[in-house]
């Protein structure tokens, strides 16, 4: 019972790592990244950024637009969270504080200086950055360490009608999804063998059994000690000598035509036939279709 149970575990399990590998691979796409935006972000601040925290996913191919109208300088960058926060800490900023994809996010605004204290293309400390007139795009693998996303606007400028796009996703996620699913099915077909392997095993000998059958014989014993199988409707042609034997033994049945009754006896019986000048000649039971007996107790007569 443990077995069958933990045969269909295995087919259950096998079919759930298969959906999961569907579901990553229709999430994903054949690019294997999944894509959202543009989104607006209300604001005339001259900075957004990523509060601490919220970039938490490390491993993750990251592709980041940012746009801007009437063909605005703009900046985009990711860094890690203390030079980023210690850059912006008195500048006027939105921060986004929390994110869920797709894309749900909850922002503050935080109060400073209206300008920046530095231009952001004059550090060196950026993981990936870039700068460009109505727009700019970075595209990362989120590192193993704390960063924040900031989006600064370039001079005396503000960030007002900021659209964002981003896709994300990872590299060859299309083929791990189709991976995964192979990887289900081969645990659900497993599954599926051992299960019927153990209907065999369980089943097998129960059906070997019932074709045994207990079949009773009857068998009689010639002159020569050969046994020969009869039919049961034809026992009543015979003696039965012997009942407690497995196989009962009987005596002879009388050849055709002759006119004998079988006698159980220690020795065989003798044949003979007298002829004309009174000599006796012993006859073989295979000869006896050549005589006709007149008398069980009497001489035979001579040959036809």
């Amino acid at each position: 019972m443990g077995r069958k149970i933990g045969a269909w575990a295995l087919t259950v399990l096998g079919v759930l790592i298969a959906v999961a590998g569907v579901a990553v691979m229709v999430v994903l796409g054949p690019d294997g990244r999944v894509t959202t935006g543009p989104h607006t972000i209300d604001t005339d601040a001259a900075a957004v950024v990523t509060a601490p925290g919220v970039v938490k996913i490390v491993g993750v191919q990251v592709d980041l637009l940012v746009e801007v109208p009437i063909d605005k300088p703009v900046f985009v960058g990711v860094g890690n969270t203390v030079d980023v926060q210690d850059y912006l800490q008195n500048t006027a900023r939105v921060e986004v504080t929390s994110y869920e994809a797709p894309w749900t996010i909850a922002t503050r605004d935080v109060e400073g200086e209206p300008n920046l204290p530095s231009a952001p293309t004059a550090l060196d400390w950026w993981i990936a950055s870039q700068a460009g007139l109505g727009g700019a795009d970075i595209s990362l693998t989120l590192p193993d360490e704390p960063v924040s996303i900031a989006v600064v606007a370039v001079g005396s400028t503000n960030l007002s009608g900021l659209e964002v796009t981003m896709a994300y996703g990872i590299r060859g996620g299309f083929g791990r999804g189709a991976g995964i699913v192979l990887l289900g099915v081969g645990v659900a077909w497993f599954g599926v063998l051992l299960r019927r392997h153990r209907v065999w095993h369980d089943e097998g000998p129960h059906d070997d059994e019932a074709l045994v059958e207990e079949v009773e014989v009857f068998v009689y014993v010639d002159e020569h000690g050969v046994e020969h199988e009869i039919d049961p409707s034809e026992l009543d042609g015979f003696e039965v000598v012997d009942e407690g034997t497995p196989e009962p033994v009987v005596e002879p049945a009388p050849e055709a035509g002759a006119q004998l009754e079988p006698v159980v006896a220690a020795e065989p019986a003798v044949y003979v036939w007298i002829d004309d000048d009174g000599v006796e000649h012993e006859v073989s039971e295979d000869e006896l279709h050549e005589f006709e007996v007149v008398e069980d107790d009497a001489p035979g007569e001579e040959p036809r």
